[in-house]
């Protein structure tokens, strides 16, 4: 009796001091912010580690009723502890349904429900958790139009993991819900960008209670993303929130990432028309009631047909608060953040958005070649906004003089025509300026196909291809990548962190030196680090010949050429834009594949 008494004793202990240091376990979840306590959850990333996640939190009021459109309104406090266990919900935004259920495709499309509901932020911290950790912030990319924070391909755990950093992500609104501007309080525009504003200063004020440093916050973003990143950068309302930035393929100076007010105001009158409201700006207090009466997927799937052929997708403005001047006025003058900067770009930006647009010639398929009497339409098709001068400068330029009629060079030459304008020549711009101030900044090319891609091989390392091995995608065994490539994601996590942790990436936060040394980008060297497989390249540039041809030569030959006067079609242009024709050109490509799939 003595002893079996003992042995139930001992039980008793060993069941109590487990539900001891479970609760103690459970406990270290709860974490008290500025406006309640959250409960997170313990996750395991695909290496095994730990880290402990906090999904969900509100950042903001709900942004419905009479508060769609408006700039958000912080959060009441709460008195009870709020679950933060699950991946929050998707704001409203149309789905990518062009080419059905293909891999390549359906990464980009929400993994959770759609609502307007939709302001939350979540934080991944490594486990056991650290003290004043450098902290990277994710602005996902999606052409302010869709895109979501939760998408398996951004999966924090791997890179929070492995580099002991803590991350952060936050949804915001899109389309005509984040971006209608009527000039009134009620709809002021950039909503979006107000809701990301917000997301930084609830981490500027609630990060070191997760174990984060909020004096050192390292913004990060791809697409739209880094637009917005570089947004930031140049807004007196948001760039003392965080410390640098890093952009992947994308910046403010972009000629897609801003319109003028009185497009915008156009725009969302077609709007109000297109779903039944008054669409009168005399009465722009009746639109915008009416506005809020609409179904929010109404909303956002009829904004597309209201798009004129010289018109823009809602996308930011220049609203003289959170962007004060124009982007490239900004850059000229010097009115941006002082601080460190990393960008890049892929070597094959373009062949994203031709194969949505030109889909019969860009088949989805393998062996795709382009005829030179395909690339001239094709050039003709992209460019329909400037004069045959122009366009025939387009076609000289990028087209390979020693086998004009080589259809594979041609085919090429149309992508490397679409992400020049869209996307490396804005990138270099933004950078090159940068350097001009003496800024430490970072450049990189980022070159590896993964062996696993969905899209045909022709396609090359496309835009937003780096995205998996800045995550760590191919750490996860059951992606089936090459060892080769879960290198190269090591690397590149390992820079990305290095960059949040010392303000270079070739430098660790201990004082040593990765084995391949990042150079920094000058503003007469213009060096920029290849990121491939076994790679440790420098280059020039990228694309310098190239970019001045868009940004130097083409404006002045038009301009030369009286190009104001380009249109001998019936076509009518919105008198209030403000975009040169030149800008116009090849941001047509964006619009029109988006046109072709939902209109």
């Amino acid at each position: 009796m003595v002893s079996s008494g003992g042995g139930m004793l001992s039980l008793v202990v060993l069941v109590g001091a487990l539900l001891v240091v479970g609760a103690r376990s459970e406990d270290n979840l709860v974490v008290s912010t500025t406006k309640g306590l959250v409960r997170g959850v313990t996750l395991t990333a695909t290496s095994g580690k730990q880290v402990d996640a906090w999904y969900g939190i509100p950042y903001a009021q709900k942004p419905i009723g009479n508060l769609r459109f408006r700039h958000p309104r912080p959060i009441d406090k709460w008195d009870h502890i709020l679950n933060a266990t699950r991946p929050p919900n998707t704001c409203v935004q149309i789905i990518d349904t062009v080419f059905g259920d293909f891999p390549g495709s359906m990464i980009w499309n929400p993994n959770t429900p759609l609502t307007e509901d939709c302001l939350y932020i979540n934080v991944v911290v490594p486990k056991p958790r650290p003290t004043n950790a450098a902290v990277l912030v994710w602005i996902f990319g999606g052409g302010f139009y869709s895109g979501t924070a939760t998408l398996d391909v951004y999966d924090h755990r791997t890179i929070v993991s492995e580099e002991n950093i803590v991350l952060v992500s936050m949804q915001y609104r899109l389309a005509s819900l984040g971006f209608l501007y009527f000039d009134t309080p009620d709809v002021p525009g950039n909503a979006g960008l107000y809701d990301q504003r917000m997301a930084l200063q609830w981490v500027h004020d609630n990060i070191q209670f997760f174990g984060g440093n909020p004096n050192n916050v390292t913004l990060f973003g791809e697409s739209a993303g880094a637009v917005s990143v570089s947004l930031h950068l140049l807004s007196p309302l948001s760039r003392n929130l965080f410390s640098q930035a890093i952009m992947q393929s994308g910046a403010a100076t972009a000629p897609w990432a801003i319109i003028s007010r009185e497009e915008s105001i156009l725009r969302g009158l077609r709007l109000a028309e297109a779903v039944g409201c008054p669409h009168n700006k005399s009465a722009i207090n009746e639109v915008i009631a009416c506005l809020r009466t609409r179904n929010a997927t109404v909303l956002v799937e009829n904004e597309w047909g209201t798009l004129g052929i010289c018109e823009f997708p809602f996308v930011p403005i220049v609203d003289g608060a959170f962007i004060y001047d124009l982007p490239s006025k900004s850059m000229t003058t010097g009115n941006f953040k002082k601080t460190n900067i990393m960008m890049g770009s892929t070597t094959e930006e373009g062949y994203y958005f031709i194969i949505y647009y030109l889909t019969e010639l860009f088949r989805k398929e393998e062996n795709v070649y382009v005829s030179r009497e395909e690339f001239l339409q094709a050039v003709q098709e992209l460019n329909p906004y400037v004069n045959n001068v122009a366009r025939q400068a387009i076609v000289f330029e990028y087209t390979d003089w020693l086998n004009p009629e080589d259809p594979i060079k041609n085919r090429n030459a149309l992508d490397k025509m679409v992400g020049d304008y869209h996307f490396t020549c804005s990138v270099n711009e933004f950078a090159h300026r940068y350097a001009e101030t003496g800024n430490n900044v970072y450049m990189y090319l980022f070159t590896h196909r993964s062996v696993g891609n969905p899209w045909p091989s022709w396609t090359g390392v496309m835009h937003g291809d780096e995205i998996n091995y800045v995550f760590g995608e191919p750490l996860n065994p059951a992606m089936n990548y090459q060892p080769s490539e879960v290198e190269l994601s090591r690397r590149m996590m390992n820079y990305w962190a290095n960059f949040a942790k010392t303000g270079n990436p070739s430098l660790l936060s201990d004082g040593s030196w990765t084995s391949v040394y990042w150079p920094v980008h000058t503003a007469y060297g213009r060096e920029y680090l290849t990121l491939g497989i076994n790679s440790s390249q420098t280059g020039r540039g990228p694309r310098v010949k190239q970019c001045a041809f868009w940004k130097k030569y083409l404006p002045q030959l038009m301009a030369s050429t009286n190009a104001q006067e380009l249109h001998a079609q019936p076509v009518k242009c919105t008198s209030g834009s403000q975009k040169s024709a030149i800008e116009k050109t090849v941001l047509l490509i964006l619009i029109f594949s988006l046109i072709r799939a939902y209109v």
